[in-house]
């Protein structure tokens, strides 16, 4: 007899390792690019569970901090379609009741006799639902483990009782303007030397592979494609054109994109880890910009050591931008200058190199020329601080909330 194949999951169902329940590796005032900063960052779990690290212990990466069971989404079965009969006689055909466990491949429904059929669980779950009007069956999978990592080197400073821990350490930081696939840590691999450089498909060979690979200028579909095939982690790079990343996710609708210049920014829904087979963080934007000087430069010396990424973007409804978390360790430490996290010397001034935020020159990096004087805001009594910064030549007035101070 047949057994029943169950359709595939739509493209937006969660991913089948969750992302645990944390906010940005900073918060909003920190840096958009650091060398040398102190953090403190919160992991927590989807839900309530164990918690498996002390205060002042050191944490690896890969270091499992907590676990808990993750409850599995339902899943609905059109038993009327599968049995091709009406509704009243798929219910006499159930051998399971409501709130039931069964087994993979266990009978959930049975049609006896010369034309007999079986329906069999397609996973370990519970019979959550039945619609004896419509003959549609709700099986929800057993609860699977979930284990949450520390994502990045550092010591435990304190726990979050039956949910997570904070995690300190020393790292650089940088932001990027966009990108797609979840969190991934591993060994940084410099591809090039030079910001200007994209990264050959001729590179991506095995000796990649498990790498998250640092590229200069643009990447294209074909070095993406390559990645995934090598098994590569997740790429860093300056930019990527528009068409080239519609190439690669294969969504057929370009309305799904951000349209640069709109201030309806929209982009592929839900790049979760699942949809996306690696991680791509983009610093500059679309088109094929070189990566900025300063972010560049605090990248090429983490060359060979662990750094940790999350591409996660989202513009609207629980802003989220990719980042990029370099740990320190030992004398490097010492080595670079810190950084402050005095929000006064964070602001654009005059000689500050810049990053553009909005949406016209997404991604843009020039130099601020001049404070001119504020102008009147959107609400009563608001000032907005306006920057005269200068990009290849051209000059551009713009308010303090599009720019990030670079260096």
């Amino acid at each position: 007899m047949s057994q029943f194949q169950p359709p595939l999951p739509p493209m937006n169902i969660p991913p089948a390792r969750p992302a645990a329940n944390s906010s940005q590796a900073g918060p909003k005032h920190y840096p958009a690019l650091a060398w040398n900063i102190d953090f403190e960052v919160e992991r927590r779990l989807p839900q309530a569970g164990e918690v498996l690290v002390a205060p002042g212990q050191r944490v690896e990466s890969d270091t499992i901090i907590a676990r808990t069971l993750l409850p599995g989404r339902p899943r609905l079965f059109n038993l009327v379609e599968y049995f091709e009969s009406e509704p009243g006689e798929v219910a006499k055909m159930l051998s399971k009741q409501v709130s039931s466990r069964v087994a993979q491949n266990e009978i959930v429904a049975q049609r006896k006799g010369l034309f007999g059929r079986q329906f069999k669980a397609p996973f370990d779950a519970v019979v959550s639902a039945f619609d004896a009007a419509t003959g549609y069956l709700s099986l929800t999978p057993a609860p699977a483990p979930f284990n949450l990592d520390a994502f990045m080197r550092g010591t435990i400073g304190s726990t979050i009782p039956g949910l997570g821990a904070k995690i300190e350490l020393r790292a650089g930081y940088a932001r990027g303007a966009f990108g797609f696939g979840g969190e991934q840590h591993g060994v940084l691999r410099v591809m090039t030397t030079d910001p200007n450089e994209p990264i050959d498909p001729g590179q991506i060979e095995a000796r990649v592979s498990y790498f998250i690979l640092l590229g200069g200028s643009y990447v294209r579909a074909e070095t993406l494609r390559k990645a995934v095939e090598m098994k590569v982690r997740g790429i860093i790079c300056g930019s990527i054109r528009e068409e080239e990343l519609t190439k690669f996710l294969e969504y057929r609708r370009r309305q799904d994109f951000y349209r640069v210049g709109s201030h309806e920014w929209r982009f592929p829904a839900d790049v979760t880890g699942q949809d996306s087979p690696l991680t791509l963080v983009v610093t500059e934007g679309f088109g094929q910009r070189p990566m900025s000087a300063p972010v560049f430069e605090m990248l090429l010396a983490h060359d060979g050591q662990g750094v940790s990424i999350n591409g996660t973007t989202r513009l609207r409804r629980g802003y989220k931008r990719p980042e990029i978390i370099a740990p320190l360790s030992g004398q490097a430490e010492y080595a670079q200058v810190s950084n402050t996290l005095n929000p006064a010397e964070m602001l654009p001034k005059p000689g500050s190199i810049v990053r553009l935020t909005n949406p016209t020159y997404l991604g843009a990096v020039g130099r601020v020329r001049g404070l001119p004087p504020s102008r009147r805001g959107a609400s009563p009594g608001q000032l907005e601080r306006l920057a005269e910064v200068e990009i290849a030549g051209s000059r551009l007035i713009l308010p303090f909330a599009d720019l990030e101070v670079l260096g």
